[in-house]
């Protein structure tokens, strides 16, 4: 018997707003991580596109949106790799 395994990741990415404050400008997501068949996506889901994009854009941490972004990669090849996809080997 084949067991697969499922996963879902996501991520919000935060930049500071006009009163200095984190706001999720994006949500960043993967479903059905599997090993059975392995398809992988990364979804974006953009809720405030002029702070996404504004020049200089950074969250309390001082990490950029591609900083946040590279940081979901990340996990998502190394859970990828976990789970058998060749591709990351």
């Amino acid at each position: 018997m084949m067991i697969n395994e499922t996963v879902n990741l996501s991520a919000n990415i935060t930049v500071k707003d006009a009163n200095n404050n984190d706001t999720v400008v994006a949500n960043l997501s993967v479903n059905s991580l599997d090993s059975s068949n392995m398809n992988l996506s990364i979804n974006v889901n953009t809720y405030n596109k002029a702070l996404l994009t504004a020049e200089g854009a950074v969250n309390a941490a001082g990490e950029t949106v591609a900083e946040q972004y590279t940081q979901f990669e990340t996990a998502v090849k190394a859970k990828a790799k976990a789970l058998g996809y060749v591709i990351f080997g």
